[in-house]
Formats: C-alpha cells, sequence, structure tokens
C-alpha cells in the first residue's frame, strides 16, 4: 500500500510540475492562474488520497491476511 501511496505521490507532482511548466509558458496571466489551481486541486485530492491509504491500508492489509491464514490447511 505505501508503495501505491508513494506511486500516487510521484505521479501527482509531475502533473503539478507540468502544470506549472504550463502556466509559465502561457503569457495570458488568467490562463496561467487557471492551470495553477487545477494543479492545487490535484495537490489536495492527492494528499487526500494518501490520507484515506494511510488510514485504511492496514486495516484492509490485516483483514487480507487473516483470511488468507484461516484458508490455509
Amino acid at each position: 500500500m505505501r508503495q501505491f501511496a508513494m506511486l500516487l505521490l510521484h505521479a501527482t507532482a509531475v502533473a503539478w510540475l507540468k502544470a506549472q511548466q504550463c502556466a509559465l509558458q502561457v503569457s495570458n496571466r488568467v490562463a496561467g492562474q487557471g492551470l495553477v489551481e487545477y494543479g492545487l486541486i490535484l495537490v489536495l485530492i492527492m494528499v487526500v488520497c494518501v490520507g484515506i491509504l494511510t488510514v485504511s491500508g492496514q486495516t484492509i492489509s490485516e483483514v487480507w491476511y487473516n483470511q488468507i491464514i484461516q484458508r490455509l490447511p
């Protein structure tokens, strides 16, 4: 689960950097500002996803582990 969370964090960071690069390339400030706002929304979504995975990941892992152990002969 931590690997997935780290991959999600990395993908969001890459999306954030690309949004910043696009914002710098756009000559119109309003369009650039919109891209930065979308980048901030992506970062917020990423933080929420990582938090949910951190809180529920261990519980889900324990449930699957217990089911596998119970089915072993």
